[in-house]
C-alpha cells in the first residue's frame, strides 16, 4: 500500500494534540461540557466530548474519571427521557439520538455492562421492524429517517447483547428490508439523480451494514455516486465550505469496507483530508464552514458557483439552489439544533464539528495508510464512531 503524502503521522499527530487541548479546555468543573465553550453544558456535548477524547486517546486526561462521566451520562439521559411519553419514543429523533449517544459513550468508557439502561430500552421492545421502517420513511429516503433506522438497529443489537433479548430475527429483517429497497446509487428513495440528501441520510444505515459486516452489493455504485458530489476542495455539503456531518458521512461511504476502489477516489480523499486539516482553528477545534457567514459578496459568489456546478444535474441543481436561497435568511445567521438551547456561529469551533472532522481524518488515514495509520480510538459499539478496526466490539 502506498502511504498518503498528505496524511503523514507528523501532521496528524500535531492536529490531534491541538484538538485534545480544545476538548480538555471545554471541561467545566468535572465532566461537564458544552458544544461551544461559552455555552451551557448539556447531555449531547458530554457524550461528544467522550467520543472525541476516546478517538484522541485522552479520556484519562480529563478532570472527571470514567466512573463520574458514566454516572453523569446516565443521570442526564434518564432526566431527558422523563420529558417524553414512552409511547412512540422510538420514532422520535432527539430522545433516540440521546439514547444511542449515551450507550456509545458508556461503551467507550468501559462502563456499559454496569447498567445497560434496561429500564429505558425494554419498554421499546418488541418492534415490528417492517412497520417501523415504512412509517418513518427509511426505505423512501425521507429526511432524518436514516438516523432513526440506525437508532432502531442499535437498540436491537444492544438488547441482544446486554439484555438477553432474542432480536436476531428483527435484525435480519432490518438488513433484508434495506438491501431489497436500495436504489441504483446504493441508497434509498427516488433515483432520478444523486443528491446530498441521499448519502447524508443513507449513511446511517451504512454504519449498521458495516458493523454487521453485511455484504453490500451496491457499495461500489454508492462510492462512485458520492464522489461525484465533491467540490474542488473535497467537501461534500450542498453549501460552500463543507460540514462536519456532510464531509464525514461522505468519507464513511467512500471508505466503507476499509478499501479505496481506485486512484481517483484516493486522490479525492487526500484532497478532503488536506482541506479538513487546513480548517483547524487556532484553539485546536473545528467549525462548520467559513463560507456561509458573514454574508459578503464573496460568500454569495461561492453559493452561486456551488449551484452553477450542478446546472446539468436537475435534482442536484434544485437541491443546491434551495440551500443557497434558504441559508440567506436571517434565521440561519447561526446554527440551531436540538442538542443545545443556544445557537453557534458557522465559523465557531465546537465539539460536534471537531469530533466529526477528526473522525473523517481517522477513517481516511486507515483507508489510505493501512497498517501504517496512527492509533485511533474508534468506538467499540454500533453506530457513529465505530470502525472495523475498533480494539474491542460487542458481539
Amino acid at each position: 500500500m502506498i502511504k498518503s503524502t498528505v496524511l503523514t503521522a507528523e501532521r496528524l499527530n500535531a492536529a490531534r494534540m491541538q484538538a485534545a487541548t480544545f476538548v480538555k479546555a471545554g471541561e467545566v468543573g468535572e465532566g461537564n461540557f458544552a458544544l461551544v465553550h461559552s455555552q451551557s453544558p448539556d447531555l449531547f456535548a458530554r457524550a461528544t466530548a467522550v467520543f472525541a477524547a476516546t478517538l484522541l486517546g485522552c479520556v484519562d486526561e480529563l478532570k472527571a474519571d470514567r466512573a463520574l462521566l458514566a454516572s453523569k451520562l446516565r443521570a442526564d439521559l434518564r432526566a431527558y427521557f422523563r420529558d417524553y411519553q414512552t409511547s412512540g419514543i422510538i420514532r422520535r429523533k432527539p430522545p433516540m439520538q440521546a439514547l444511542t449517544f449515551t450507550l456509545s459513550a458508556l461503551a467507550a468508557l468501559g462502563r456499559l455492562d454496569e447498567d445497560p439502561l434496561e429500564d429505558l430500552i425494554h419498554p421499546m421492545l418488541p418492534v415490528d421492524v417492517r412497520a417501523f421502517v415504512d412509517e418513518v420513511g427509511a426505505l423512501h429516503g425521507r429526511p432524518q429517517s436514516g438516523n432513526l433506522a440506525m437508532c432502531l438497529a442499535v437498540v436491537l443489537i444492544h438488547a441482544r447483547r446486554f439484555l438477553g433479548v432474542d432480536t436476531a430475527a428483527a435484525v435480519e429483517t432490518w438488513v433484508d428490508s434495506h438491501l431489497a429497497r436500495m436504489n441504483r446509487f446504493g441508497f434509498w428513495g427516488r433515483d432520478q439523480g444523486m443528491t446530498h440528501l441521499q448519502f447524508q441520510n443513507g449513511y446511517h444505515q451504512y454504519e449498521i451494514l458495516e458493523y454487521l459486516r453485511v455484504e453490500n452489493p451496491k457499495l461500489s455504485a454508492a462510492k462512485q455516486a458520492v464522489a461525484t458530489l465533491a467540490d474542488s476542495a473535497g467537501h461534500f455539503a450542498p453549501y460552500p465550505g463543507g460540514s462536519g456531518c456532510y464531509d464525514y458521512d461522505a468519507v464513511f461511504v467512500l471508505t466503507a469496507g476499509g478499501s479505496v476502489p481506485d486512484a481517483q477516489i484516493r486522490s479525492l480523499l487526500e484532497t478532503t483530508a488536506g482541506s479538513i486539516l487546513h480548517q483547524q482553528g487556532g484553539d485546536g477545534g473545528f467549525f462548520e464552514s467559513r463560507h456561509v457567514r458573514p454574508r459578503t459578496i464573496a460568500t454569495v459568489q461561492k453559493f452561486g458557483q456551488q449551484v452553477a456546478s450542478a446546472w446539468n444535474r436537475p435534482p442536484l441543481f434544485v437541491e443546491r439552489l434551495r440551500y443557497a436561497l434558504t441559508l440567506q435568511r436571517p434565521k440561519h445567521d447561526e446554527i440551531h439544533t436540538h442538542w443545545s438551547a443556544d445557537g453557534r456561529r458557522w465559523d465557531e469551533s465546537n465539539l460536534w464539528d471537531t469530533y466529526f472532522r477528526l473522525l473523517a481524518l481517522a477513517r481516511i488515514d486507515v483507508a489510505l495508510n493501512g497498517e501504517g495509520a496512527i492509533s485511533w480510538g474508534f468506538l467499540p459499539y454500533p453506530g457513529i464512531g465505530h470502525h472495523p478496526h475498533s480494539a474491542a466490539e460487542i458481539a
